[in-house]
C-alpha cells in the first residue's frame, strides 16, 4: 500500500537524485554562503549520529573527496551504517565514477537498512534516507545499463512515495526496445503539468521517436522539446539543442543541425551529448578541415566541465571522430593508432539512444580503412626506393591488408542482423546516426557488392525521407561498379553528385571518384579526366582510401635524376602512367627536383620539391620528390573562403590545406 509523505521533501530529492544534483534542496549559490555547519542537521525522517550527518553534510555541500573520507570513517568505526554505505555509494556514483563500487556500498545499505526496518519503514522511521536509497539504486543500475533494475526500483518507489516519478522511466523502457510503453509514461509525465515532468517528458519522447525509427515524429517531438525549453525560464540547454540537431541531421537538414549546435556552444555545459564534438563530425562531412580541427580541440575542454561520473561517456565518441579525422586529411598513421584503442574500449550507453554495436562496427571499419591506407602509404613512400627495401614495403603492407580484412570481418559480425545492416544504409536515422556517409561505401568490398545492392534497395524502399534518395544512388553506385556494371555506376554516380548538397563533399567526391574509374573502364582515360579533376579538388584522399589509381602522363626532366623519378611514380600504387592522363611534369631545381600535376586545361593542383642532402645519390633524390609529391598531391584541399588569405601565393592553383604542424589533443 502507498504511504503517503510529505510532498515538498520527496520532490526535492527526487529531483536532486534523479537528475545529479545535491539532495537538500540548497541552491549551489546558497550553499556557498552558509556555515559549512549548518548543513550539519538531522532532517525529518532523515536520523542519523553525528558521524553520518556529517558525512551527508558534505554531499549536500557538493563536497565528495570529503564525503566519501567522512563515510569512509564511518563504516570504519560502524559497518553496519547504512548511512555511511549510503553516502558511500552517492560519493562513488557522482563524485569518482565509480559505478561497481558505487553499487556494492548501495546495495550493501539497502541490506543493513532492510535488516534494521524491513523492507519499508514504519511509520514515524528513516523514510527519507530510505527514499534516496530507492532512486540512488535506480540511477546507479541506469548508470550501469541495468534497465529492467532501474525500473525495478523506480516502481517500488512509487509504490510507497508520492509524487510518482513517472516519465524517469520512459528511457530504460527505450533501450529495452519497449517503446509503446515509453511514450505512455512520457505522456503521462507530460500530463501531470509538472515542469520538470515535462521536460523529462519531452526529451524522452524526441529520444523514443527516434529510436523507434520515426525520424519525422522524432523531428517534431525534439523541436517540441527544444521550443518549451525557450518558452521556460532561463535558455534551453545544450541537451535539448544538441537532441533536436540530430534530429535535424536525420532529415538532412545539416544547416540547421549546426546552426543550432552553434548555439549550444554557447549554452551550459550538459552532462551528456558534447556540441563541439557533434560539430567536428559535421565539418569533416563536408570537408570543412580547419573548422572540424577547431572543433576537435575543444571537445576536451566541454568534457572537462562535466561532473566526473559523466566525464568520460563519451570519450569513444571522440575516438572515433578524431579517427575520422585524421583518415580523411591523410594521417592515416594517427588515425590507426587511435582505432586499435578504440576497438577496445567502448563507452558506457545508458545515457546515449544509440546502438552500441553500430558503434563497434563504425571503428571496426576506420580501423580497417587506417590499415589499408597504411598499407597503401608504405607503399607508396617505397616506390623510389631499390628493390630489397621495396619488397620489404610489400611485405608490411601485406600484413597490414591482412589486419584490415580482420577488421572488415569484425564489422560484418557486428552487424550479422539483417535489420541492422540495412538500417546502416539509413543515414542518419538511429541505425546509422554515427556513420560518416562517405564511410558506409566501405561495406561493398566488406560485404560483398550484391549483398549491399540488395540493402540499399531494402533501405530505399522504407526510406521516404526527402533528400534520401541521393545517399541511396552513391552507395548503390559503389555496388555497381564492384560488380562490373559500369554504365548504372556511371548513372548513380551521377545522380548522387547532382543529389547531395555541399554538406556532404566528402560524400560527392567519392561518388566523383567512383564515376571517373566507372567512365574510364567504359570510355577510356580521356573522357573520364574531368571526373577525375572534380574528385581532386575537394578530396584527393579518397583515391587512397579506395585503392584507385590516377591515370597521368609523366614529362620527364631528360637527365637521369628525373628519369629515375619518372621510373618511380610508374611503381606507385597511387598512379597508372601512359600517353593519356593529368600531367606530372619533372623539372630541376637547382640540385634537386620539382614535379607538379596539373588537371584539364591546366590547372594546376600541386607541387613538391626535394633537394639533395649530403651524400644522396640522384636516385635517393628522385625517390624522396616522388615521396613528396605523393604526399601533396593526396593532400586534402579547402575553399579559399576557409583559409587565412595571407597564406596564398596568388596563383590559380587549388590551395593545399594548411593543417601541418597542427595536432588536436590526445584522444
Amino acid at each position: 500500500m502507498r504511504t503517503v509523505r510529505p510532498p515538498a521533501p520527496v520532490r526535492v530529492l527526487a529531483l536532486a537524485l534523479l537528475t545529479g544534483g545535491v539532495a537538500g534542496g540548497f541552491a549551489v549559490g546558497a550553499q556557498q554562503s552558509l556555515d559549512p555547519s549548518s548543513f550539519v542537521v538531522a532532517e525529518p525522517g532523515a536520523p542519523g549520529t553525528n558521524a553520518e550527518l556529517r558525512a551527508w553534510s558534505f554531499v549536500r555541500q557538493e563536497k565528495l573527496v570529503k564525503a566519501r573520507e567522512a563515510a569512509e570513517e564511518v563504516v570504519r568505526e560502524d559497518p553496519r551504517s547504512y548511512v555511511g554505505h549510503f553516502v558511500l555509494a552517492y560519493a562513488h556514483h557522482y563524485g569518482e565514477a565509480n559505478f561497481p563500487k558505487a553499487l556494492y556500498h548501495a546495495n550493501r545499505a539497502e541490506a543493513l537498512f532492510t535488516e534494521r526496518h524491513g523492507r519499508e519503514p514504519p511509520p514515524g522511521g528513516p523514510w527519507r534516507w530510505h527514499a534516496r536509497l530507492l532512486l540512488e539504486l535506480a540511477a546507479i543500475h541506469g548508470d550501469l545499463e541495468h534497465y529492467e533494475e532501474r525500473l525495478g526500483y523506480l516502481g517500488r518507489y512509487n509504490e510507497i512515495y508520492d509524487p510518482d516519478v513517472v516519465a524517469e522511466q520512459a528511457w530504460a523502457l527505450m533501450k529495452q526496445g519497449r517503446f509503446e510503453e515509453a511514450r505512455r509514461v512520457a505522456r503521462a509525465g507530460l500530463a501531470t503539468n509538472d515542469p520538470r515532468q515535462v521536460e523529462i517528458a519531452l526529451n524522452a519522447l524526441c529520444a523514443v521517436e527516434f529510436e523507434a525509427g520515426n525520424d519525422g515524429e522524432s523531428y517534431v517531438a525534439c523541436r517540441r522539446a527544444l521550443e518549451h525549453a525557450r518558452s521556460t525560464p532561463g535558455d534551453p540547454n545544450a541537451v535539448d539543442l544538441t537532441n533536436f540537431a540530430e534530429a535535424a541531421r536525420s532529415m538532412f537538414r545539416l544547416a540547421e543541425a549546426e546552426r543550432v549546435l552553434l548555439e549550444a556552444t554557447e549554452a551550459p555545459a550538459a552532462w551528456y551529448g558534447n556540441p563541439w564534438l557533434e560539430l567536428a563530425e559535421l565539418y569533416t562531412r563536408g570537408a570543412r578541415f580547419p573548422e572540424a580541427l577547431d572543433a576537435l580541440e575543444r571537445v576536451p575542454g566541454y568534457r572537462a566541465q562535466r561532473p566526473p561520473h559523466v566525464r568520460e561517456s563519451d570519450r569513444n565518441e571522440h575516438r572515433r571522430a578524431l579517427a575520422a579525422f585524421f583518415l580523411t586529411v591523410g594521417r592515416s598513421e594517427e588515425a590507426l593508432e587511435i582505432t586499435r584503442t578504440a576497438l577496445v574500449a567502448p563507452d558506457r550507453r545508458a545515457h546515449n539512444s544509440r546502438d552500441p554495436a553500430q558503434d563497434r562496427a563504425v571503428v571496426a571499419l576506420l580501423d580497417r580503412s587506417a590499415r589499408l591506407a597504411v598499407a597503401s602509404r608504405r607503399r607508396e613512400a617505397a616506390a623510389g626506393a631499390p628493390v630489397w627495401e621495396r619488397a620489404l614495403a610489400w611485405a608490411a603492407a601485406g600484413r597490414l591488408r591482412f589486419e584490415a580484412w580482420m577488421s572488415g570481418r569484425q564489422a560484418v559480425r557486428l552487424l550479422s542482423d539483417d535489420d541492422r545492416f540495412v538500417g546502416l544504409f539509413r543515414i542518419g536515422t538511429a541505425r546509422s546516426a554515427i556513420v560518416p556517409p562517405w564511410l558506409v561505401g566501405e561495406l561493398v568490398d566488406v560485404a560483398g557488392a550484391g549483398v549491399v545492392s540488395e540493402a540499399v534497395r531494402r533501405a530505399r524502399a522504407e526510406d521516404a525521407r526527402s533528400g534520401a534518395d541521393a545517399y541511396y544512388d552513391a552507395f548503390a553506385a559503389e555496388a555497381a561498379l564492384a560488380a562490373g556494371d559500369e554504365a548504372r555506376a556511371i548513372e548513380l554516380a551521377e545522380r548522387a553528385r547532382d543529389g547531395l548538397g555541399d554538406g556532404e563533399a566528402l560524400l560527392r567526391a567519392r561518388a566523383n571518384a567512383l564515376r571517373a574509374e566507372a567512365i574510364r573502364r567504359e570510355r577510356g582515360v580521356e573522357a573520364a579526366l574531368p571526373a577525375y579533376a572534380l574528385a581532386m579538388q575537394k578530396d584527393p584522399g579518397v583515391f587512397r582510401r579506395l585503392g584507385l589509381t590516377l591515370p597521368i602522363r609523366v614529362t620527364p626532366s631528360g637527365d637521369a635524376m628525373g628519369e629515375a623519378a619518372a621510373s618511380a611514380l610508374g611503381r606507385s600504387p597511387r598512379f597508372e602512367v601512359g600517353e593519356v592522363g593529368m600531367e606530372a611534369t619533372i623539372q630541376p631545381l637547382d640540385a634537386g627536383l620539382r614535379i607538379c600535376l596539373r588537371g584539364p586545361g591546366g590547372v594546376l593542383f600541386d607541387c613538391a620539391d626535394a633537394a639533395p642532402e649530403s651524400g644522396d645519390t640522384p636516385e635517393e633524390t628522385a625517390a624522396a620528390a616522388v615521396d613528396a609529391f605523393q604526399r601533396a598531391v593526396f593532400a586534402p584541399r579547402i575553399d579559399l573562403s576557409q583559409a587565412d588569405i595571407h597564406s596564398l601565393d596568388g596563383s590559380n592553383r587549388v590551395t593545399r590545406d594548411p593543417l601541418d604542424g597542427l595536432t588536436p589533443s590526445g584522444p
